[in-house]
């Protein structure tokens, strides 16, 4: 086996229906295979999976705990690969995908980790600005550039990232531990998992040729659902950055009162720009950091 695919689904039939369809349509002579772990348990998900059976080399597990990476780490002893290629339900691959992934991960062995662009799927509103870092975070979308160059392993994101089956040998897996402001999944997760394989000597590299889509969903492009989702990852942050000795207010950062005070004063000033782009960033931005505050206040009573 040259390459496993492996991601978690929970719901979303419609999207993990286009997503097979995507499958459907590499163009390879390698042999791969596409683990699909249902972390919701559900005979729609069910029926979805076993109607491309006969399309796709799928291997479907069902009846996972809850928690995306509860559902990763089930699938991970399961892979045949020495090379295993995380993504998401929501991820549309690129057709020559499994023989870039294969070739490269062949032709650089020195890196045990590697990761591609992912670029929404569809147009975007005008006052969605994708050059905002924070906007990029909320809809999944990463470009590093056109050319291929090592990187910090926590620069390349879970929806598009390869790691060597060897990482895991030793019992590696994605932290079970759950967000208390995230629920099912902890935003950010991922994140952590580069981190620590990156301080144990793992090498990774940016490759923009294995470039994904990935669907945006018309609830994805209000500004209810970005400010939310600033919240979330600002508790994955807070996650993967414990507050150890630093300075803090009933077990907040110190410094982080600061930025959210001042940064509702800019909010107070944008709005009178009148421009949903500067007013959209500005929110979530104050709501990242809340998001930080209240985990890292979780942490510290936990």
């Amino acid at each position: 086996m040259d390459l496993s695919i492996i991601f978690a689904t929970y719901h979303s039939e419609k999207i993990l229906q286009k997503s097979l369809e995507s499958y459907c349509l590499i163009e390879t002579e390698l042999q791969w295979e596409l683990i699909i772990v249902d972390n919701a348990n559900r005979e729609e998900t069910r029926r979805i999976v076993n109607a491309f059976n006969t399309k796709l080399p799928i291997h479907f597990i069902e009846k996972s705990e809850p928690g995306k990476n509860n559902a990763l780490n089930k699938a991970i002893p399961l892979a045949k690969s020495n090379l295993i290629l995380f993504t998401d339900n929501d991820i549309l691959p690129n057709k020559h995908i499994v023989d870039q992934y294969v070739n490269y991960a062949k032709r650089e062995p020195e890196f045990n980790i590697f990761g591609g662009k992912i670029w929404p799927d569809r147009t975007l509103p005008s006052w969605i600005d994708l050059s905002s870092p924070i906007i990029r975070a909320a809809l999944g979308a990463l470009n590093l550039g056109d050319e291929n160059i090592e990187v910090d392993a926590d620069a390349l994101w879970g929806g598009n990232m390869l790691i060597r089956r060897c990482v895991f040998n030793d019992g590696v897996r994605f932290a079970s531990k759950d967000l208390t402001v995230v629920n099912n999944h902890i935003t950010g997760s991922e994140t952590e998992l580069l981190t620590r394989l990156q301080k144990a000597g793992n090498r990774a590299m940016y490759l923009p040729e294995a470039e994904v889509g990935h669907q945006i969903r018309d609830e994805q492009l209000t500004l209810l659902w970005l400010v939310k989702r600033a919240y979330k990852a600002g508790g994955g942050y807070a996650y993967n950055n414990p507050l150890g000795n630093m300075p803090s207010v009933l077990g907040m950062p110190r410094y982080l009162c600061k930025v959210i005070v001042i940064d509702v004063l800019k909010l107070l000033v944008n709005l009178f720009s009148f421009k949903k782009n500067i007013i959209c960033i500005s929110l979530m931005k104050i709501s990242n950091t809340y998001g930080r505050l209240v985990q890292f206040y979780q942490d510290r009573k936990g």
